[in-house]
């Protein structure tokens, strides 16, 4: 087969399997202008050899050729580098053609040999965003083993710090982007130049993509860092940026003129090669075939990640077109805000929260009322989900009114970002304590997506549920028996409904938070209806039947006299003690072990509910550290580490009544939660987590201590366990105080209130960060307190009270 025809037909393979893939608008985030005068380069560039000005117009007919069906909306220029490049002459024509081009937005190139001032200058230009260093310009030979320090001076970070600046970075060396050298370089710049935006070019230079794979971990938890797609031919480098950073830190480039070139770049063992018209002798393959554009090639390795991990519409658009916009602050000026509400009117959704689209464009954190994040709960609260939220602490309104992010559209580690965009470090709840390992904890999520990708759901059952039940067994030797629920509410009316079953008696006594369903709830019953609610307040007992009063009966923690008036009065009816073995402090004395005796002596069984404390005490429940073993225990939240699970786990005498009562749920033998629960317990069997989080929380009540002595706030922190840390203000005006704390937490990117639940994923780096910010927070609310302006400068409603535990 002739040669054109054989390229012919790779064109048409790559040109129809994107057809569908590439969005209706792109922004070009990496391509290069020039003149060949210019490079002072002894022969023209191979790419366009025959053309002497590369510009602006000539990108536009090219790049139109390999996604014909895109409106082409701007692009990221950049010059393109060469050792005897004139850069002034290189900025200049950089300059000119972006007069013409009010869409796009240009990066100078930069070497340690300009002059400071000059660049500054000429960064002044108004389509300018930042600078563009080259390793071929380094002061250090040779120069693909140059430092980054050798290419990129340090007044370029400080200029990028002072303004917002832009710096797109090529890494060289070996590794690439597991070059620990280039790792730390990275990092630490990152952290000390926090307003300097960092793209990683060619997605970490992830040509050989192993190197991508391996060495982007070290840069979790930078906000500052984003990659482009440049020439990458393989699907995994871009792969790893989606699972470490999410579609929002992605942006689409074609790397013009280089995307022109008939090649692809394919890993090789430890390195990786460009396989061209030269490099190959493509007649004596035993398949003939000739290769395509860099650019097409390229596309294709997206469209693969993208599959991978399952990208919809809305993440390509942000791939391809948003992030670029939202990075260079072109929102606006796009008419962004306008297309996207177009797109909604098409498909008919969403329509009442439109008007929110707008915030897209960086606006401030905090949820601005105007902002999608806000205008979507107001409508899911006003139009469909009757109380706003599914879960009673997840309501914005019980943090800081019109101000809390409702909704989040990624979440890693201890980050997580709202449905605008907005960044916010997680130093509040973490999933309400579902996340002890951190949100999307990658060996879970490892775990789930084999799970997932081999079938989740089957009409038989999965043997993971038999693996986690013998794990759950050996960390708790007292138990031999184990049934499954999906949440926490669930697994605690499994427990009642058992020991009830056991014991063939009915009154239960409870002590603590139990969740949502009648068994508890019914402790809120009153004789009368004006009694209602007075023994947990917070909680109304509307819709539980009345005839359950005097069923559940509670007692205070470490209140023996309490619990011995129950044992007294009712010991012969009770079916069992429900309670949390401790929450925030341990218990007193002999208390648990007097709970233990007598519910023993009157026949009663014992239940510890761990959903809370459970592995953040001890590996295990946190009754195993005082030597009180229960009948029964059950565990939900941090055991699934954010999928659903939960287990009640008990001695084969307590549990018979798991035998004969009817308890059964289909979604009970779906197979994502074992799956998910024993690659959780795996990673705390090799991580001592509850070291981790102590010392976490220990940090985190020592700056609450400290900021709040510097700046005579009436603070009161210290007291109970740090893996539950949390502070109080001592002052008529608590809440005003607790809701301006959380407001000016939110203006940090911040989401934290005055309690946290540490996790693994609570970095020194964060922990630290949020040092800065409690500092500065407690020094502002100490100032506005002496002013009298503590309502005036709340910025919303002030937040509700929920509802309070007998602990």
């Amino acid at each position: 087969m002739p040669n054109d025809t054989l390229q012919q037909r790779g064109l048409q393979y790559a040109l129809e399997s994107l057809k569908d893939f590439v969005p209706s608008r792109i922004f070009d985030s990496h391509l290069h202008l020039y003149r060949q005068a210019d490079l002072k380069l002894p022969e023209p560039l191979p790419l366009l050899s025959d053309v002497a000005e590369v510009g602006a117009g000539l990108w536009r007919e090219r790049v139109g050729r390999q996604s014909p069906n895109a409106q082409v909306v701007g692009g990221l220029f950049l010059p393109y580098p060469t050792a005897t490049c004139d850069i002034a002459r290189a900025n200049e024509w950089l300059l000119a053609q972006l007069r013409a081009e009010p869409l796009s937005r240009g990066l100078l190139v930069i070497s340690p040999r300009c002059d400071r001032a000059r660049v500054d200058e000429l960064a002044r230009q108004p389509q300018i965003v930042g600078f563009k260093p080259y390793q071929l310009l380094s002061v250090e030979t040779p120069t693909l083993q140059s430092s980054v320090g050798g290419f990129l001076p340090e007044w370029a970070w400080e200029l990028a710090d002072d303004r917002g600046l832009i710096i797109m970075l090529h890494l060289v060396r070996d590794k690439s982007m597991a070059d620990p050298g280039n790792q730390e370089y990275i990092r630490s710049h990152c952290l000390k130049y926090p307003r300097a935006r960092l793209i990683l070019a060619h997605a970490a230079r992830g040509f050989h993509a192993r190197y991508t794979q391996t060495g982007i971990t070290a840069l979790r938890g930078l906000d500052n860092v984003w990659f482009d797609t440049a020439a990458v031919c393989e699907p995994q480098a871009l792969s790893a940026v989606l699972h470490h950073f999410g579609p929002r830190k992605l942006l689409w480039g074609s790397d013009f003129p280089v995307s022109e070139g008939p090649s692809k770049c394919v890993s090789v063992a430890d390195s990786f090669v460009w396989l061209d018209e030269k490099s190959v002798k493509w007649e004596e393959l035993k398949i003939v075939c000739r290769p395509i554009p860099v650019g097409l090639e390229s596309l294709l390795a997206l469209k693969d990640a993208a599959e991978e991990f399952g990208l919809g519409r809305e993440d390509l658009d942000d791939i391809f077109y948003r992030n670029a916009l939202r990075l260079l602050g072109l929102w606006a000026s796009a008419g962004a805000a306008a297309s996207i509400i177009s797109d909604f009117q098409k498909s008919g959704m969403m329509l009442p929260v439109q008007r929110g689209v707008a915030a897209e464009d960086g606006g401030q954190r905090g949820g601005a009322a105007g902002s999608l994040t806000q205008s979507l709960y107001r409508y899911a609260k006003t139009h469909r989900i009757p109380g706003g939220t599914q879960l009673l602490s997840k309501r914005p309104e019980m943090q800081a009114p019109d101000q809390w992010p409702a909704y989040f559209r990624e979440a890693r580690g201890c980050e997580t970002w709202d449905l605008d965009g907005r960044h916010y470090f997680d130093m509040s709840f973490h999933g309400i304590g579902s996340c002890l390992l951190g949100f999307r904890d990658p060996d879970v999520t490892a775990a789930v997506r084999r799970r997932v990708n081999l079938g989740s759901m089957c009409t038989l059952n999965p043997p993971e549920e038999v693996e986690l039940a013998d794990l759950l067994c050996w960390l708790h030797p007292w138990a031999e028996c184990v049934r499954y629920a999906r949440c926490g509410g669930e697994i605690g009316a499994v427990a009642a409904r058992i020991a009830r079953a056991t014991t063939k008696r009915s009154l239960v006594a409870i002590c603590g938070y139990h969740g949502w369903q009648d068994w508890y709830l019914a402790a809120n019953l009153g004789v009368t209806g004006a009694l209602d609610g007075h023994l947990l307040p917070g909680l109304d007992p509307l819709g539980v039947p009345r005839e359950l009063a005097g069923t559940a009966l509670t007692f205070r923690y470490n209140q023996a006299d309490e619990f011995m008036e129950i044992i007294k009065r009712h010991g012969d009816r009770l079916a069992a003690v429900v309670m949390e073995p401790c929450r925030y402090n341990p218990p007193q004395g002999d208390f648990l072990r007097l709970v233990r005796n007598e519910t023993r002596r009157v026949g009663a069984l014992l239940v510890f509910d761990e959903i809370t404390i459970g592995w953040r005490l001890a590996l295990g429940g946190a009754h195993l550290l005082f030597g009180v073993a229960p009948d029964m225990a059950i565990f939900a939240k941090a055991l699934g580490n954010g999928h659903p699970i939960a287990a009640v786990i008990g001695t084969p005498e307590a549990m018979q009544g798991a035998h004969t009562s009817f308890i059964s749920s289909t979604y009970w033998t779906e197979s994502v939660g074992p799956t998910a629960a024993l690659a959780a317990l795996k990673k705390m069997l090799r991580v001592n987590v509850p070291q981790h989080v102590k010392r976490v929380g220990e940090r985190i009540t020592e700056f609450w201590q400290q900021s709040a002595k510097k700046h005579g706030l009436p603070v009161v922190a210290g007291d109970g366990f740090p893996c539950l840390a949390h502070f109080r203000f001592d002052h008529a005006l608590a809440q005003e105080l607790r809701t301006l704390y959380i407001q000016l937490m939110l203006e940090r990117g911040f989401l934290a209130g005055i309690s946290i639940y540490p996790t693994l994923a609570h970095t020194d780096d964060v922990v630290e960060l949020y040092g800065q910010a409690i500092d500065e927070v407690f020094g502002e609310i100490a100032a506005t307190l002496a002013e009298g302006r503590v309502k005036e400068k709340l910025k919303g409603p002030v937040a509700h009270t929920g509802f309070r535990r007998l602990l």
